[in-house]
Parts: C-alpha cells; structure tokens; sequence
C-alpha cells in the first residue's frame, strides 16, 4: 500500500519537518508551494521534490529512507543573550543582556539536511534554530562588549541613538556565519539592551519606546538590512547609501575586545588586533571546516660545543627569577582552571602582557596573564 507523505499541520512553522515514520519501497509525496522535501534513501541526500504531488521510489528499497520538509520562506528566530565583563580603564563591573529576533531562510536545503542525515535526532528543527540564535549571540556578545570598553560606559550600547549602528554592524559582520550551513540573513527584527553592575540576581529588559520596534511588515524580505529602500524606520537601521558612521563605531580593522558569555571565566578585557582570517570581519567569508592550521613556534637553536648558553637579562621593572617567559602563537600551554586544576590551552595572541587562549576545541577564548601559563 503506496502512503502518502506531507507536513504535519501541528509543524506547519518549522523550518525543518523530519517525516517520523517507516517509509516502504515507494510513496506518494505531497509539497507545499512554500517547500522543498528532500528525500534521503539510505540515509543519504537524495531527490529534492518541488510543490505539488509526486510519486517517489527507492534506489534501495533494502535499506531505511527518510523525508525531510524544508520551508523556503522565512522563518523568525528569537535570541536572548548575557555577558558580563570589567571595563579595563575604570575597572567597573558591567553586565549586558540583548534580547530580539531576526529572519532567516533555507538558502539550499541539500546541504542543510546533509549536516545531520542519518543522525538520532529527535528535535531537528529546534537544534537548526538553537544553533542560529547561539551564532547570533556570540556575534552580538563581542560586539557590545567591545563598544563598552571603547566608550567605557554601559551607555555606549543602552542609548536608543546608538541602536541603529549597532544593527547596522551586526548585518555586516553576517551574524549566521557560525550556525549550520545552508542558512542565510534575511533582516534583522528587533534588538533591546540593558545593562547593569551584576549585581542584582536578574537583569530584566526595558521595553522602551522605539526600542523594540519590529521592522516594516511592507518591506520585502529577499532585501537584507544593509540594502533597504530609506523608507525604513531610522530607529531600526540605515540604509547603506545615507548612514553616517557613529564615531563610536570603528572601521573595520580596528582593535576588538574579548568578551565572556554568561557561564564562562571573567576576565579584564584587553585589545586585540583583528586577524586576518577572522570570520567577524567584514567581507572576509568564514574557513572551511579544518582548514585552520594551528602554528607550531620555531625550534631553540642549540649552543655551540664548549660555550655557554646565552641568558637574556631580565626586563626593566620586572623581579630577577620571575621574568616571564614569551609562547609562541599557536604554542600548548598550562593554565589554572576554574576547579583549580591545571588545563590545556592554545595560545592565539600575546598582547600588552596578556595571553588570548583558546581552552579545549570550543572556540572561545579566555585572556590570562603572561605570568599565568606554563609552557607544555
């Protein structure tokens, strides 16, 4: 008996709707005008079927298919975020969370389900978005903080007039770039902050007049944020053809500053210069997986036979005994946990006596004290 597979009126909105039963050696394929399904016979990526009916058959009717319904169209993804950090030049404690929501679409649904076919996944379409939202939150976390060190005031970021540039910045640093591929930016929603010492036991977010503004329902949705006609709300974003650049928005290139989620290690936050493979920067499109090769410092030339080896003299102000000792970039080094006990760690950069480490294969990065690391 042929069944007759189509989405579930309960996943109606899901960007992604795994058909949750047996498929036999051939069934009858019903899509929606706004979707693409995509078949995946032994667990591999298959036919893709347009809207309508369709009659599909398996080249391998020995092994499991499965059905995957992909919306085209955009769907709406929500973001709430909190990090807190210390602004280097006064040295006050400041806690930020952001909150809002942007549009996304299924740009190629082949290589979105190629990611996770075949994998256990009961949930997929809340861990498609999760992971857009976690994209958007690490973009935006860095961003902010980097905006309160420079004008070093929570009122850099919380200020209804700098919203604008904040949105406008955000679209150009793409802030899906870290989420699964196949997704793109369509518009940005709505963004609200709030700020505080961290003191309190919960940040609440005001809602202010023309903060939480949503976007013009008018305007189309194949138009990102940056190329908009100037009938947009000006609370929202700028187009890019009459936007002034806040002067307390860098150009691109200008030194960022390290950011901590809510849940990592706080550190002082320090400058660093932005690399050239950094996925953030504008116009610099983001590595392929694996293709970030980690550098290895150069070997210590031996002394000759029967001479000494050469000792540096310690550096000015420092104590005879406790000069530090320079890694190399992309060198393992020893650092204190926040259990006390000692992890392993990448050094990305050293900078004005601190180290930028990346802890373990997470990506993010902590700042330590040169003093602080023990060279593996």
């Amino acid at each position: 008996m042929t069944i007759l597979l189509a989405r579930d009126a309960v996943a109606s909105g899901h960007l992604v709707y795994a058909w949750p039963f047996p498929i036999g050696e051939d069934c009858e394929v019903s899509c929606g005008a706004d979707e693409q399904v995509v078949m995946s016979p032994a667990w591999t990526v298959g036919d893709r079927l347009g809207p309508g009916r369709h009659v599909w058959r398996s080249p391998d009717p020995m092994r499991p298919a499965g059905a995957f319904f992909v919306r085209t169209v955009p769907v709406e993804v929500t973001f709430d975020m909190t990090t807190r950090f210390v602004v280097p030049s006064t040295g006050q404690p400041v806690r930020l969370r952001a909150a809002g929501s942007l549009q996304v679409r299924c740009a190629d649904p082949g290589l979105l389900i190629a990611q996770f076919v075949g994998l256990p996944f009961d949930t997929v379409n809340d861990g498609i978005l999760r992971s857009v939202s976690r994209s958007v939150e690490r973009m935006l976390a860095r961003l902010l903080t980097r905006r309160v060190v420079m004008g070093a005031s929570p009122g850099a970021v919380t200020e209804p007039g700098m919203l604008p540039g904040i949105l406008e910045e955000l679209v150009a640093y793409n802030p899906t770039a870290g989420a699964v591929f196949g997704i793109e930016l369509i518009r940005m929603g709505h963004l609200v902050i709030a700020a505080d010492d961290g003191s309190a036991l919960f940040l609440a977010i005001p809602n202010l007049p023309g903060v939480c503004k949503p976007v013009d329902p008018d305007i189309s949705l194949v138009e990102t944020a940056r190329g908009r006609p100037r009938t947009l709300p000006p609370e929202v974003v700028r187009s890019k053809k009459d936007t002034a650049r806040h002067a307390s928005v860098p150009p691109a290139g200008t030194p960022e500053r390290q950011r901590s989620v809510s849940g990592e290690i706080s550190v002082p936050s320090v400058a660093v210069s932005r690399a050239a493979d950094e996925i953030t920067q504008p116009g610099v499109a983001a590595p392929e997986p694996g293709s970030m090769q980690i550098g290895t410092p150069p070997p210590t030339p031996m002394p000759a036979a029967g001479s000494s080896p050469t000792v540096a003299p310690p550096a000015q102000g420092t104590i005879p005994g406790e000069n530090p000792v320079e890694v190399a970039r992309g060198s393992r080094v020893r650092v204190p946990g926040p259990n006390g006990l000692m992890q392993s760690a990448t050094v990305r950069q050293l900078l004005q006596g601190y180290y930028e480490l990346e802890v373990g294969s997470s990506g993010e990065t902590i700042w330590v004290p040169q003093t602080g690391v023990v060279p593996e």
